[in-house]
């Protein structure tokens, strides 16, 4: 994701030519570095950048660069020397932000897109980005306030649409929900991510035919354009075993495991199917598999001990049952 980092930005770089009297080498680098970010040569602009720093605006423009390369850090330090001889620079201090986002720290990021909305009016990609820094601070009021906000200044942005789905979602909001994901799936048509969450949204309301139909047109999205997510085939599958359509199910589950071996809720599902055919051995190796990846889940052992004791092995099951109390605390109910 590049929200509120726009790379159609040759008025700024007509804006940021060097000044009349800098180092003539610098101002050559920072001219091949311009054109080289204007034909989107992210690593051939840092390069270049990297010797134009003493000229006004460089910096910057390299953190853009580096952004794209989803070098966050480096685009932090960057941003950091720059805005402290420019300390009234709104578009560093929003840059910075974001970069901030993307290395998961939401507190800097927030300080910082106060600071810079002192300076300068943000723009809807910033109330975006602002909302799903309240996201990462599990803080959902704050989120959906900030989302609706960049929705409500550009509504056509499908991506902040679809994150203020998954807010209502996570809220139990699902008729909210299931209006974003529609509305995101209007604005972009093959934005599987949010055809597969309509599903969700749809699953958490009961309605299965529908859920199921959307889970499909995701699957159908994904094989399309080459882009396929275990995601909508791990839910299919789950729902399919819900409902004892368990063959249909493992099939599901075994695509999704070849998308992504390392998912931990495609073995456990997986688990689950075999254990309903009375397939325990496999169920075994499925639950084993699940908390080689995820081994403080209580819920797993747990599972894992079910196989063992259908299986016989009654010392290992009661193992993994002590181990449940253990990671989910003597009180807790378990999970079945």
């Amino acid at each position: 994701m590049k929200s509120g980092v726009s790379i159609g930005i040759g008025l700024l770089l007509l804006a940021m030519r060097p000044c009349v009297g800098e180092d003539p080498s610098a101002a050559d680098a920072y001219q091949r570095g311009a054109e080289a970010f204007r034909q989107r040569n992210y690593t051939e602009a840092v390069d270049a950048l990297g010797g134009a720093r003493g000229v006004q605006d460089a910096l910057v423009l390299r953190a853009r660069a580096l952004i794209q390369l989803e070098r966050y850090k480096e685009s932090e330090t960057d941003l950091r020397q720059y805005i402290g001889d420019h300390p009234d620079s709104a578009e560093a201090k929003f840059l910075l932000g974001y970069a901030l986002f993307r290395e998961n720290q939401p507190e800097q990021s927030l300080a910082i897109y106060t600071a810079a909305a002192a300076l300068q009016r943000p723009v809807p990609d910033d109330f975006k980005i602002v909302g799903l820094d309240y996201v990462l601070l599990n803080d959902y009021p704050d989120a959906i306030k900030w989302l609706e906000r960049s929705v409500m200044e550009n509504p056509k942005d499908a991506e902040a649409v679809y994150y203020l789905g998954r807010a209502y979602y996570s809220q139990n909001w699902f008729e909210k929900a299931i209006a974003a994901f529609q509305q995101a799936l209007a604005l972009n048509p093959l934005f599987e991510r949010a055809q597969n969450n309509l599903g969700l949204a749809l699953a958490a309301q009961n309605k299965l035919d529908l859920a199921e139909s959307a889970y499909r047109r995701a699957i159908e999205m994904g094989e399309t354009g080459g882009k396929r997510s275990e995601q909508p085939y791990i839910n299919l599958g789950e729902l399919l075993i819900d409902h004892n359509r368990v063959p249909e199910a493992l099939k599901l589950l075994d695509t999704a495991k070849e998308i992504d071996p390392n998912a931990d809720r495609v073995n456990q599902l997986r688990g689950r199917a075999l254990l309903a055919e009375d397939r325990y051995k496999e169920a075994e190796e499925a639950f084993r598999a699940a908390i080689a990846l995820k081994p403080d889940s209580g819920a797993l052992h747990y599972q894992l001990g079910c196989a063992l004791k259908r299986l016989g092995k009654d010392e290992e099951a009661r193992a993994e049952f002590a181990k449940t109390k253990e990671l989910m605390g003597t009180h807790s109910a378990l999970p079945y």
